[in-house]
């Protein structure tokens, strides 16, 4: 009920012209969502499951966003097994979006952030290259694989937060493995604040609804 009461408040967005695919109804459903979300100025978590086409709803997105060609580019951040399937798969849905994958040992020095629309790079080189990362401003952040920055004490979820940009989300099946506190990691990359401190959560909902089983404040987590 919640999730068809949540798409029919939401705002149909056409598909932009160029797009060489037809998407199913449920991947144009989320193209809204996403296209909501952006104009909302709110980071979210596209978490369908494997195989039913993030990928597909992220490049409309951000195909979109890039319709205007002046401004910063996008960053895409993928495991290094992906890397390239982003680019092929930009290249078959979207051709005229135009694509540069930092990648490999003859990567640039320098990102090329004129006549790009989207940089495609693996979580290892972000943290190898975080400086040209984070003294770059981007249009979009997208964490593919985003239960990466699970652990907020880690050092590539340190390196996502310094990322600037003017919207941000995570496309995860997993958005949950094992403990709330990587939900809270992972939001608090989207929206910094939205669920308060760390230790703040961890006492509102995490102690109360792992240890305590507090329907109560399961109920208002969900509710937000």
């Amino acid at each position: 009920m919640f999730r068809r009461v949540l798409f029919r408040s939401v705002p149909e967005w056409p598909i932009p012209p160029g797009v060489q695919a037809e998407p199913r109804e449920y991947q144009k459903l989320g193209f809204h969502w996403l296209v909501w979300l952006r104009d909302l100025d709110l980071g979210g978590v596209l978490a369908d499951d494997m195989g039913l086409g993030k990928t597909l709803q992220t490049l409309l997105l951000l195909y979109d966003t890039h319709g205007d060609p002046e401004g910063s580019p996008s960053l895409v951040v993928a495991p290094t097994s992906v890397v390239y399937n982003w680019a092929a798969e930009a290249q078959k849905f979207v051709p005229d979006l135009r694509i540069y994958v930092h990648h490999g040992s003859n990567r640039a020095s320098k990102l090329p952030v004129k006549d790009v629309d989207v940089i495609v790079t693996s979580y290892a080189l972000l943290r190898y290259d975080d400086t040209l990362f984070t003294n770059t401003r981007f249009r979009y952040v997208v964490l593919d694989e985003a239960q990466q920055i699970k652990n907020p004490d880690s050092q590539i979820a340190a390196i996502c937060q310094k990322i600037q940009s003017d919207h941000r989300l995570a496309l995860t099946g997993t958005p949950l493995e094992n403990n709330l506190v990587e939900l809270w990691s992972i939001f608090q990359f989207l929206m910094p604040g939205f669920f308060g401190t760390r230790q703040s959560f961890a006492g509102r909902y995490a102690t109360s609804i792992q240890k305590q089983q507090d329907m109560e404040a399961l109920a208002t987590l969900r509710k937000r």
